[in-house]
């Protein structure tokens, strides 16, 4: 009976050891995703400043412009 329980231990163990080494690289790949959101946004951001600068307008408040009415629907 005791080799089946050090078998069921092993096992444990290494399930254990599976399971950190997937959290371990689920870490790393979600650290890397926020890395390219941040820049991603970084760069966005200075490409609409450097449009807002480049059509000779003064900034915008933030506001949203009106929507436009839908067209009539044909039947």
């Amino acid at each position: 009976m005791v080799p089946w329980v050090l078998v069921f231990i092993v096992l444990v163990v290494a399930g254990l050891g599976v399971i950190a080494w997937f959290a371990w690289r689920l870490f790393g790949d979600v650290r890397h995703l926020g890395v390219a959101v941040a820049d991603a946004s970084t760069r966005l951001t200075e490409a609409a400043a450097e449009l807002d600068s480049a059509s000779g307008q003064p900034p915008r408040s933030g506001t949203v412009p009106h929507a436009r009415p839908a067209p009539a629907r044909r039947r």
